[in-house]
C-alpha cells in the first residue's frame, strides 16, 4: 500500500514539474494580452481562491500566529516581485531561457545567501559546483555578448531579478516553518499579494481579461492552479512523504520540459548555448545539493 502510494506521489510529482515547465510558455503567451501587472493580480487571486479547498482538505487553518505575520508580509513582497519580473522577463525574452536559467539558478542563488547571511559551512563539491553555476548562468544568457541596455530589452536582467527574488523567498520560506504551517503561508502570500497588485492597478482595468479568449483563460488556469496551487501543494506533500532531497531530485524535469513545450507550443528554436549552459546549470545543483560526504569543508 506505501509502494502503491509513493508510486501516485511520483506520478504527481512529474506532473507538477511539466506544468512548472509548461509555465513559462504559458507566461509568454499570457504576456500578449496585458500588462505583467494585471497578469499578477489574476494569477495570485486565483491561487489563493483555489487555495481555500486545499488548506479545508489538508486541515490546514487560516490562523496566523504574531510570530508568523513577518514571513507573510516579506514573503509577499518576494513573491510579487518575483511575478513581475516572471512576467516583464517572458514578454521580451524567450520562454525556455527563462525556464532553463530561472529553475536552476534559484537553488544556487539561495546557496549563495544562505552562506553569506547564515554562514553555513562550504565543501570543495559546493565550490566546484558554484564555478559550474555561474558559468552555466552566463553561458544560457550568452552574456558576454549583451550591454545592460540589451540584457533589459531582450528580457534576460528580469529573468535574473526573478532568479535573486525567488531565492530570498526560499529563505523566507525555510524559515516561516517554525511560525505557521507551508500552505497556510502560501495562502497569505498569494493573497496579500494579489492585494499588491490590485493597488497597483488601481488606475487600470483589471477586468479587461473578461473580454479574453479561451486560450488566455486556459493559459491562466494552467498558470495559477496547475503551477502554483496543485504543484505547490504536491511539493509540500512530496518533502515531507519522501523527503526534502529526494522531492527536490525532480526540479531537474523543469529545464527539461520548459525548452520543449516552448518548441512544441511557441515554436521557439533550443539554441545550443541553452543547451550546455542548462547541463552545466542542473550539474551544479546536483553538486550542491549531494550529500556532504567531505569531512573537511572550505575554511
Amino acid at each position: 500500500m506505501i509502494k502503491h502510494s509513493n508510486t501516485l506521489l511520483y506520478v504527481a510529482l512529474f506532473i507538477t514539474m511539466a506544468t512548472w515547465g509548461l509555465s513559462w510558455t504559458n507566461g509568454k503567451i499570457l504576456s500578449q494580452y496585458c500588462s505583467s501587472s494585471i497578469l499578477a493580480f489574476w494569477r495570485f487571486f486565483l491561487s489563493s481562491i483555489f487555495m481555500i479547498p486545499v488548506l479545508i482538505f489538508t486541515k490546514n487553518n487560516f490562523t496566523v500566529p504574531s510570530d508568523g505575520i513577518k514571513y507573510i508580509i516579506i514573503g509577499s513582497i518576494l513573491i510579487f516581485s518575483y511575478n513581475i519580473f516572471f512576467f516583464m522577463g517572458s514578454n521580451l525574452g524567450f520562454a525556455n531561457v527563462g525556464g532553463v536559467f530561472v529553475p536552476t539558478l534559484n537553488p544556487i542563488i539561495t546557496f549563495i545567501l544562505s552562506i553569506i547571511i547564515f554562514r553555513e559551512i562550504i565543501y570543495k563539491k559546493d565550490i566546484i559546483g558554484l564555478i559550474f553555476g555561474i558559468c552555466g548562468g552566463i553561458i544560457v544568457l550568452e552574456a558576454w555578448t549583451l550591454s545592460y541596455s540589451q540584457m533589459t530589452a531582450n528580457g534576460n536582467l528580469y529573468f535574473l531579478l526573478a532568479s535573486i527574488s525567488w531565492g530570498i523567498m526560499s529563505i523566507v520560506s525555510g524559515k516561516s516553518h517554525k511560525a505557521l504551517a507551508t500552505l497556510t503561508f502560501s495562502f497569505w502570500v498569494y493573497f496579500i499579494s494579489s492585494i499588491f497588485c490590485f493597488i497597483m492597478n488601481i488606475n487600470n482595468d483589471v477586468l479587461i481579461v473578461l473580454d479574453f479568449d479561451l486560450i488566455f483563460w486556459l493559459n491562466l488556469i494552467l498558470l495559477s492552479i496547475g503551477a502554483q496551487v496543485f504543484g505547490a501543494t504536491v511539493y509540500f506533500i512530496a518533502t515531507t512523504k519522501l523527503g526534502p532531497s529526494k522531492a527536490s531530485s525532480f526540479i531537474f524535469i523543469v529545464p527539461i520540459t520548459a525548452p520543449i513545450f516552448s518548441m512544441i507550443f511557441i515554436g521557439e528554436k533550443l539554441e545550443i548555448s541553452t543547451i550546455i549552459g542548462g547541463i552545466m546549470t542542473m550539474t551544479a545543483v546536483y553538486l550542491i545539493n549531494k550529500e556532504k560526504i567531505q569531512t573537511q569543508p572550505i575554511d
